[in-house]
């Protein structure tokens, strides 16, 4: 994936790779070939359970595979800005992970 990245880049400001969420090998490949991420979740308590494994995984790729592997932000989505859950994980993740990653 990762050559063939390159391959492409070359004709394109951007290359976009969407995976599923999921922390399969598909995903593991796409981070071994992506310079930066950006990480899309959703208010809800599993799916911060998700960030937090997706981040570890993150992790995991820029120490053994892809060093130059860096967050560009955390995209929050289908937020219900009345509901108590969406406002209370939306802070958590905030100042959890908002210093180092400056597009919470």
């Amino acid at each position: 994936l990762k050559t063939y990245v390159n391959e492409v880049k070359k004709n394109y400001d951007y290359v976009l790779i969407d995976c599923m969420p999921s922390l399969g090998m598909i995903t593991i490949n796409a981070l071994a070939a992506a310079d930066s991420v950006i990480i899309p979740t959703q208010p809800h308590y599993l799916s911060a359970k998700g960030l937090e494994l997706l981040l570890r995984s993150v992790s995991m790729v820029k120490r053994q595979i892809n060093p130059k592997l860096r967050i560009d932000g955390i995209l929050m989505t289908m937020i219900m800005p009345r509901t108590n859950i969406s406002k209370e994980i939306t802070a958590t993740v905030k100042s959890a992970y908002g210093q180092e990653n400056q597009g919470v």
